[in-house]
């Protein structure tokens, strides 16, 4: 199923679920709750129906996942790896093919879909990101790939917003990107639950800027899959239900490695196959 969150016309946010084209509110339920235990049968799931989509053309939809815990994006993609240290004169590091890393994103800057993305003050080069996401709905600490698999609620698209220049500046500090990413991440639309996602190592991500197509990849190019990620990360630290982890960039999947920048006016588009498009204007 596709688990969501809306705010209503009066600005009270709640969580939802998509069914035939309609948002159903889940009655209280929240959206790790519904990853958890939430089926298309039974009690639950009859009383959801039962009282009816939610009639109001003047929803907003939001991050699809309350108050996540934390956000960490990873670097599986080697395409994206190389040719983004080539344009900065960097060869590849041998430790890249043994460790699966990432950076530790900020969680109060998500935002939703068909929101407006407001980049850092005199930005010229702004920049998205395409990315596979998985939010957890079970504590894992210290678990193997296999065992990861089973702390999945979820697939959901990460924009991963970039002020270029800015991270330009910064990026000599060595202490990763954090000021050029943390002015907004896109999340969304929904959260797509496995049952429902198909094989998530083949799954074709795209993106578009104006309509035009600008990249195309698939999940199945990553150097380590989010199960490997998620067991890494685990090994001395507990990620908790409702964590973001992030695929990191499918191959061609942003700007930098084009040589393309969005403009202010743009609207950018974020498709994955079987989760939909994660749409955001920029200004």
């Amino acid at each position: 199923m596709k688990l969501l969150r809306y705010e209503d016309s009066l600005g009270v946010p709640h969580s939802g679920v998509l069914e035939d084209g309609k948002i159903y509110s889940l009655n209280g339920m929240g959206i790790v709750e519904a990853m958890k235990s939430l089926e298309h049968n039974g009690e639950p799931w009859e009383k959801i129906v039962n009282k009816g989509p939610v009639l109001d053309d003047t929803l907003i939809l939001l991050p699809p996942i309350e108050n996540p815990g934390a956000f960490l994006d990873f670097y599986t993609y080697e395409e994206h790896v190389k040719t983004c240290r080539q344009k900065r004169g960097l060869e590849m590091v041998p430790e890249w093919y043994k460790y699966p890393i990432w950076y530790n994103g900020s969680t109060r800057c998500f935002l939703g879909n068909g929101r407006s993305v407001q980049f850092p003050s005199g930005e010229n080069k702004k920049d998205f990101e395409l990315e596979l996401a998985v939010v957890l709905k079970k504590k894992c600490s210290a678990v193997s790939s296999d065992e990861a698999k089973e702390c999945i609620g979820g697939f959901t698209i990460v924009n991963d917003f970039s002020a270029r220049e800015l991270q330009q500046k910064i990026m000599p500090i060595g202490l990763g990107p954090a000021k050029a990413k943390d002015f907004c991440t896109g999340l969304g639309p929904y959260i797509v639950t496995p049952d429902e996602i198909g094989d998530s190592k083949n799954l074709t991500m795209k993106a578009y800027v104006n309509g035009e197509l600008w990249s195309e990849g698939n999940s199945g190019s990553a150097h380590y899959s989010l199960e490997e990620a998620i067991a890494y990360a685990s090994e001395f630290q507990t990620l908790y239900p409702g964590d973001v982890i992030a695929s990191g960039t499918v191959g061609t999947g942003c700007g930098l490695e084009l040589d393309r920048f969005l403009k202010t006016g743009d609207e950018i588009v974020l498709e994955i196959e079987n989760i939909g498009q994660l749409t955001h204007m920029i200004c």
